[in-house]
């Protein structure tokens, strides 16, 4: 699943896209990164096994260290459905 900055911050647990595009200019989020029609997504699930969250996490420092929502769209979607 892509989701567009703001929505990833929403889903990540930041409390605003601006963590999200200082991390886009550091280069971090660059494996995740899509663009779509001119416009910049983020990749939501893992790559080679890593989550955009846990990537993030990892590349963290102390000083900045913040819990993050680990967003699993398949878990998401299991948990929407009242079946």
């Amino acid at each position: 699943m892509h989701c567009t900055f703001t929505e990833a911050a929403r889903c990540l647990g930041f409390k605003s896209r601006a963590s999200i595009y200082q991390l886009k200019n550091k280069g971090i989020l660059k494996p995740y990164l899509t663009q779509i029609n001119g416009e910049n997504y983020l990749f939501m699930g893992a790559i080679r096994g890593v989550t955009l969250a846990k990537h993030i996490e990892n590349n963290l420092t102390s000083n900045n260290w913040i819990p993050l929502n680990d967003y699993d769209l398949h878990l998401y979607i299991e948990l929407a459905n009242p079946n």
